[in-house]
């Protein structure tokens, strides 16, 4: 008895030790396991969604340690959730919600199933209305009046796949449907309620009428699909388009290795195992073209077509919270900023009043300023302009004279007309030239177009008398054939042309006769005109040619050192440049006006 004891007592010893070894080995391979949830979309009862895919997954389960596939499913609400926060990397979906994830969250489909009833992946599943034989309809406005059941408004596969044969049509299935119920799940009862009356049209998935005829839950011939427009060779009625079927999508966060196993698992799956039968697909194949979806989604206005408000307000909620925030802060500034500017308000107002008060002060004393100007150059014109007048003044004295020693002696009257018309010549001579210098102290500044050619022409009649006094006859180049014209005040141009002229003979004073010569041209410049004047003086050292337009600065041993101060500023209201340069021998000044715009 005891030596009994002892043997079975050693034999559950190692029996023991081994059935802790292979549980320690058990274990130590379920936690080196790669966990790889896979989701799949359920509008309604996820345990049978679940149930369908679960041989799928056993089936990437069997033979490998390293992954451990995961079937998940979720609402579509929450499957999207689930997907902003990461908690899967693989998904099982309709090619609606393929596409859809892959315009929001970048996904890329793997691979695409191809259903039982048929071999092509791309045209494989559509929308089929369902109704009682010999009651079937045409057209599409028929359906209006009647009784339309379907299972959820999101249903790819029956509703979605006609709402874009309605959308096509102009229609939208909420004001076009009369009588439109969503009944939910399952699918195959729709089929009851057409059979009992309840319901006119069933909007369900092409070929679950077919499946269920053949599995014997609906008589042979009592139901039919109205608006067929089946392709060739599908085995099914079908009332819309054709999309492809099932895809398997992998996020961006996915891990290489795993979505390469997973493809290359599903690609040997054939349509016998039991996997496939279960999922209701024959085969696993390259992704087909979506094109079809996409102009579903279109047609319908679904995202990626329409705007997923939901979605956008969770993520600018950060964003809204932080500009409240702002806004707030910038309010608040707001009302500090606001006490503040009214008081500096009412001290720019005081600012203002006064800087308009020296403005105008200024306004005045910069007329009465170019008024001055005006007087002294006048004052410098006038010994030539009294040379001027004394010679017809004393023509007039001798003609008179002559006159009356002619009267003396016994003329008659028709033989003094002669000197009488010569003393009247000279009278209108004398005249002109008073009136040309009354004209150039006392006109207002205006704005006009100044014919250049005419006032230079002019400028230098009226200082003709300087010219002769000081035997210097300038050189007068201008442009052929052309008529130059600037805006601005003729008589203030013409008072920079008099300084400038009078300056030029002044700094050739000392010079014998023979080596005066002072040059005036006029050409075109850069959109404007320049007037260039040059004497062969001795020129300004570069000190004095630097502080040439500064005021009281004059290399005469009596000027005032105002004169090129004013053309300065004359030639800068004119919108002007003035420029001087050593030309050796003497000084070169350029005046650039702008031309009149055509």
């Amino acid at each position: 008895m005891q030596r009994n004891s002892k043997r079975l007592f050693g034999r559950w010893r190692n029996g023991g030790w081994l059935l802790a070894g292979w549980v320690l080995c058990f274990a130590g391979s379920a936690l080196g396991q790669q966990r790889v949830p896979v989701a799949v979309a359920s509008f309604d009862h996820p345990e049978r969604v679940e149930r369908r895919w679960q041989p799928t997954l056993d089936y990437l389960n069997q033979g490998q340690s390293d992954y451990h596939f995961e079937v998940r499913a979720l609402p579509p609400q929450e499957l999207r959730q689930a997907a902003e926060r990461g908690e899967f990397d693989f998904m099982i979906q309709n090619s609606v919600k393929a596409v859809q994830f892959k315009e929001k969250f970048g996904a890329s489909q793997l691979l695409t199933a191809a259903p039982l009833w048929t071999d092509s992946a791309e045209k494989a599943i559509g929308s089929a209305l369902v109704m009682r034989a010999g009651e079937a309809v045409t057209e599409i406005d028929e359906l209006a009046p009647l009784r339309v059941v379907s299972t959820s408004p999101h249903a790819f596969g029956g509703y979605y796949a006609f709402w874009r044969e309605l959308a096509e049509h102009g229609l939208s299935p909420e004001s076009f449907f009369q009588n439109l119920n969503f009944v939910g799940f399952p699918q195959r009862a729709l089929l009851q309620r057409v059979l009992d009356g309840s319901a006119d049209v069933a909007i369900l998935p092409s070929c679950l009428l077919e499946n269920a005829v053949r599995d014997g839950r609906v008589p042979p011939g009592a139901l039919t699909v109205a608006l067929d427009q089946r392709p060739q060779g599908f085995p099914c009625g079908v009332s819309s388009a054709l999309y492809p079927y099932f895809t398997v999508t992998m996020l961006s966060s996915a891990d290489s290795d795993v979505a390469t196993y997973l493809v290359r698992r599903l690609l040997e799956l054939d349509s016998t195992h039991p996997a496939a039968q279960s999922g209701l697909y024959r085969h696993w194949t390259v992704p087909v073209n979506d094109r079809e979806v996409y102009a579903l989604l279109k047609s319908i206005g679904l995202w990626p077509f329409e705007t997923d408000w939901r979605y956008l307000a969770g993520e600018a909620m950060p964003y809204a919270l932080v500009l409240a925030l702002l806004l707030v802060a910038g309010y608040l500034h707001h009302l500090r900023v606001r006490a503040m500017v009214a008081r500096r308000t009412q001290e720019l107002r005081q600012e203002m009043a006064q800087h308009e008060q020296t403005q105008r002060r200024l306004t005045e004393q910069e007329r009465a300023f170019y008024k001055a100007q005006r007087i002294l150059l006048t004052g410098e014109m006038a010994a030539g302009i009294a040379h001027e007048l004394n010679q017809p003044l004393a023509s007039i004295r001798y003609l008179a004279q002559g006159c009356g020693y002619r009267l003396e002696s016994g003329a008659q009257p028709e033989e003094l007309k002669e000197g009488l018309a010569r003393i009247g010549r000279q009278t209108e001579k004398a005249q002109g030239i008073i009136q040309r210098l009354k004209s150039f102290c006392a006109r207002p500044m205006a704005t006009e177009s100044v014919a250049l050619v005419p006032l230079i022409q002019e400028t230098l009649e009226m200082m003709a008398p300087d010219f002769r006094r000081f035997d210097c006859t300038p050189a007068l180049v201008l442009p052929a054939h052309q008529h130059p014209s600037v805006p601005g005040d003729g008589v203030l141009i013409q008072q920079v042309l008099v300084n400038l002229l009078r300056n030029g003979l002044d700094a050739m004073e000392t010079l014998t006769p023979s080596q005066r010569a002072l040059e005036l041209s006029l050409q075109p410049e850069q959109g404007g005109w320049t007037v260039s004047i040059r004497d062969h003086g001795s020129g300004l050292s570069e000190h004095a040619l630097g502080r040439l337009f500064f005021p009281f600065e004059s290399s005469k041993p009596d000027g005032l050192g105002l004169g090129m101060m004013v053309c300065k500023r004359i030639v800068d209201e004119h919108q002007g440049t003035i420029r001087a340069r050593n030309a050796n021998p003497g000084l070169e000044i350029k005046v650039w006006l702008p031309g009149e715009q055509q």
